[in-house]
């Protein structure tokens, strides 16, 4: 078994191959770049392929298991909408990446390949949001002095 650093650095790693394949991909989408593109919309392809390869054979709470979200906001832990971002992210992400892939054959793809990825970039833009929320953004709202209430 690998060790819990270990996978939490290798999941980062994979984040990193995703997301910057998905920016390069997405700035590189008009026809001077297209080459460069697809290189970038396949290689995140096989980044949801390998991810998706990993977390049927992960063992029980390993980070590499697939996200499930859950509807009991309440609960303690980590906040559950983070599941329901990476769920939501994967099958965006994934959903924009292999109808590029099928637009390469099928001409008629390309509207809805375009659709998906502007869609999974307003999803990213609130995950993004959301983790900078979590991870510091909470604090730095509570001491600003406009605000009279407290944020949760």
């Amino acid at each position: 078994m690998i060790a819990p650093k270990l996978q939490f650095t290798l999941l980062r790693a994979w984040h990193a191959w995703l997301s910057g394949g998905f920016v390069v991909a997405w700035i590189t989408a008009d026809e001077d770049t297209y080459a460069m593109h697809q290189f970038a919309g396949y290689a995140v392809l096989a980044a949801i392929v390998v991810r998706l390869l990993v977390a049927l054979i992960a063992p029980k709470g390993s980070p590499w298991r697939l996200p499930r979200p859950r509807l009991n906001l309440s609960a303690k832990g980590r906040n559950p909408l983070l599941a329901w971002f990476a769920a939501a992210l994967l099958a965006g992400v994934g959903l924009a990446a292999l109808t590029g892939a099928l637009a390469d054959v099928a001409t008629w793809m390309e509207d809805p390949h375009e659709a998906a990825s502007e869609l999974t970039l307003w999803v990213i833009f609130a995950h993004v949001g959301f983790v900078l929320y979590l991870f510091g953004g909470k604090r730095l709202l509570n001491s600003l002095p406009l605000l009279k209430e407290k944020m949760p």
